[in-house]
């Protein structure tokens, strides 16, 4: 019976979700696609000849078309802004185009034909999460309203690597506002409206790093740079059937980026490919962070399994009742990549429990004395939650679409400055340790969960966690398995991840409405 009971309560949560999010309105302002019309309105496909499926193909691939002269940064740019012009209004990935996206992209190609090609991502289309900051000409909203007409004085410093990289900034993708600290539904802000999973309108397309993910999954882009608070880069990259990586904290700079929870805020990459993703963060990170892909990595490799932890998961946001048939997937896969197997427990359930109980308090100190601080200095007409919450309402229909609840409760119940601080560094301990005693326990570095189940624990302690595709439910939703590594280990966890994925291939893309129903 209590089986039944949660059933119907979670097709009731879905029917209720869907209601509410078709009912959104569409972005603030359309895409501004005048710069591009001259090569929008040819009917010639600029890759037309090559793979019919050009946007999904390796980084590594394209970059071997683009060397060999069967390709050209700019006809690839000019692809995915046609497909972006075709789908996104439909989809809503994005908040707003780079105008010089295509002359990044003829920059690229005359590098190329001096020799001095700056590396992977030169004149790869990237989008960025529009809570990390570019200077003008295009704006840093963070999907709210009181950024609407916000221009950052400079790039973060992930952007600046990105661009030394050579990589073509296609736009900023949508985010559930202010990441996820105003909208109570996944993938809708004020400025960009409602991201939708391309695998079915049925489907959170999660949050906070929505665009980001629907984007990469509907190949409006090659890569994308998300952000994690909690779950926030990996939920969306599961349920969009693709691969997201939280970096360990330090490895990628956050200055310049909208904060959340600053003690534990992290950018990381998001793409279709294990590869293409170690390459994004290998950008990101830096030249001292220089990931090594093996095919066996994972053989003889303790994979300690968090089996009932994943087999009991209840969500509103994803029907987990074919969790068993998941598991069986992921452990099978882990096999086939050589890994030995193993369950894990975390021996305090109790205490798990309480910590994720009281985590969304904390958020809302993060709130308060992060988020809002970052609005004031960026010049937003607002300080305070309480100014928010009135700005808001004086315009609830575009300033809150989808209503709003962490906001209101964060002005009742966030905790003073000195507290807040003094339980970040509590949490970050906490949760630490009880990663670090389930590693011990098993005897390796290496715990495989499930989408987002853990995200509270290992984005607070600051470890390392990446999303692998495992297909899609019997509902037809993606899932995707979870590897958690201990703090620094993110180049070995990439290797890993990527002999998951080699040996499985478990990915299933989207059906694309340009190609007849073809999977992209």
């Amino acid at each position: 019976m209590a089986v039944k009971v949660l059933s119907v309560g979670r097709s009731l949560l879905a029917e209720a979700w869907l209601k509410v999010t078709r009912a959104q309105p569409a972005r603030l302002r359309p895409l501004d696609l005048t710069p591009f019309r001259g090569e929008l309105d040819d009917p010639a496909d600029p890759c037309a000849g090559l793979d019919p499926r050009i946007e999904d193909r390796p980084i590594a691939d394209l970059q071997v078309a683009m060397d060999d002269g069967l390709l050209t940064a700019e006809a690839l740019a000019r692809h995915v802004l046609r497909r972006i012009h075709r789908r996104d209004d439909a989809l809503g990935t994005l908040i707003e185009l780079n105008p010089l996206a295509l002359d990044d992209a003829r920059a690229s190609d005359r590098r190329r034909r001096t020799g001095d090609r700056l590396g992977p991502l030169d004149g790869i289309p990237v989008t960025l999460k529009d809570n990390i900051e570019t200077a003008a000409p295009m704006r840093t909203t963070a999907g709210a309203a009181a950024l609407a007409a916000h221009v950052a004085a400079a790039d973060a410093p992930v952007v600046e690597r990105l661009r030394a990289a050579g990589a073509v900034i296609i736009g900023k993708a949508n985010l559930s506002e202010l990441a996820g600290a105003v909208t109570r539904t996944p993938g809708v802000s004020a400025v960009g409206g409602r991201t939708r999973n391309p695998y079915g309108d049925a489907f959170t397309p999660g949050g906070s790093s929505s665009g980001s993910a629907a984007g990469v999954a509907a190949g409006l882009c090659t890569v994308s740079v998300g952000t994690e608070t909690s779950g926030s880069l990996l939920a969306p990259a599961a349920f969009n059937g693709v691969v997201g990586m939280k970096p360990s904290r330090g490895l990628v700079p956050t200055d310049g980026i909208v904060p959340l929870v600053s003690s534990q805020d992290s950018a990381g990459p998001i793409a279709r490919h294990v590869a293409d993703a170690a390459a994004l963060l290998a950008v990101l990170a830096g030249d001292a962070f220089q990931p090594e892909l093996s095919l066996d990595a994972l053989d003889g490799v303790l994979a300690a399994v968090l089996r009932a932890d994943i087999l009991s998961q209840q969500t509103p946001f994803e029907d987990t009742s074919d969790n068993a048939a998941v598991l069986d997937r992921i452990t099978d896969g882990l096999a086939t990549a050589g890994a030995t197997i193993v369950d894990a427990t975390f021996a305090d359930a109790v205490a798990v429990k309480q910590f994720e109980a009281a985590f969304t308090k904390f958020v809302l100190g993060g709130l308060v004395h992060d988020t809002m601080p970052a609005l004031a200095a960026a010049g937003a007409p607002v300080s305070t939650a309480t100014d928010l919450v009135a700005f808001n309402l004086q315009s609830p229909r575009t300033r809150m679409p989808a209503g709003e609840l962490v906001l209101t409760m964060a002005c009742v119940l966030a905790p003073d400055a000195a507290t807040y601080r003094q339980a970040a560094r509590d949490n970050i301990e906490a949760a630490a340790a009880i990663l670090d005693a389930a590693f011990d326990a098993a005897g390796t570095d290496l715990l495989v969960s499930i989408t987002n189940r853990h995200s509270s624990l290992y984005a607070t302690a600051g470890y390392p966690a990446i999303t692998v595709p495992v297909g899609l439910r019997a509902n037809g939703m993606p899932t995707g398995v979870t590897f958690i590594g201990r703090p620094g280990t993110d180049a070995r966890l990439l290797a890993r991840a990527f002999a998951f994925e080699q040996a499985t291939q478990l990915r299933v893309g989207p059906t694309d409405p340009q190609r007849g129903g073809e999977a992209s």
